[in-house]
């Protein structure tokens, strides 16, 4: 059944009339504001801007040191954009040098960072880990660049159904093998998109702490309030031990 109600737009804080085609299965990038000035965001925007406003003002994001990774050019990434003085936008070009600037970008392989240790108060990215043939090693990489005490904030595709992560697409000496039938997301530095390359489960936290020096909390939320409803509504929360 159709959708429309009134919500308080975690990002912008303004209150909107949202609409989606259903109250569920179709939220998670379907569930939008009429109007919205921040250039249509989506329910994992809002879900991660719910999560990070809750930890830090909108004042002391103004001076944190900000890495997010692939941003979408619309929603939270916009926010900062607009926002946060000490912000960095990192993106994958890998035909040029890393660490070099594209544009108003900056070059990283997120899986071998160019950055130096603990420069970052804050790393955030949003629906990238599903696309790293390496992601534990990009983990560590945040760990490694962000500051005693930093937090890095992201949301991944986590699927109810699946206790254990599954990778699904590795490196080979041939190019690139996949297990199944390929997939493909929107990608906002490559408009053939991003294959995936893990399918992420239960176990994620786990795997997490695991490989890193993190300690990971998860929340997942339903609420109209915030309009933030669907399926892998997860937010992800590292936080590097002071």
């Amino acid at each position: 059944m159709n959708q429309r109600f009134q919500a308080t737009c975690p990002i912008c804080s303004e209150e909107l009339t949202f609409v989606a085609p259903d109250d569920y299965a179709s939220c998670r990038d379907g569930l939008k504001a009429i109007g919205c000035p921040l250039n249509d965001c989506v329910t994992r925007e809002r879900a991660a801007a719910a999560v990070l406003f809750s930890m830090f003002s909108r004042e002391e994001l103004k001076t944190l040191r900000v890495h997010e990774a692939a941003p979408g050019g619309r929603g939270l990434s916009l926010w900062l954009w607009y926002n946060a003085t000490k912000k960095v936008f990192s993106g994958y070009y890998p035909d040029k040098p890393f660490g070099t600037m594209v544009g108003h970008i900056r070059n990283e392989n997120l899986e071998a960072q160019t950055f130096p240790d603990r420069c970052f108060d804050l790393v955030l990215h949003l629906d990238v880990m599903e696309h790293l043939f390496e992601p534990f090693k990009a983990i560590a990489e945040i760990f490694r660049t962000l500051d005693f005490g930093g937090v890095c904030i992201f949301t991944a595709p986590t699927y109810a159904e699946r206790t254990e992560s599954e990778q699904v697409a590795f490196r080979s000496s041939d190019g690139v093998r996949i297990v199944g039938e390929p997939e493909y997301h929107g990608n906002p530095q490559d408009s053939s998109g991003s294959l995936v390359t893990w399918r992420y489960g239960y176990d994620l936290p786990l795997l997490i702490q695991r490989r890193t020096g993190f300690d990971v909390e998860v929340r997942r939320m339903q609420s109209k309030d915030i309009a933030v409803l669907g399926p892998m509504t997860e937010v992800y929360i590292l936080r590097k031990p002071r």
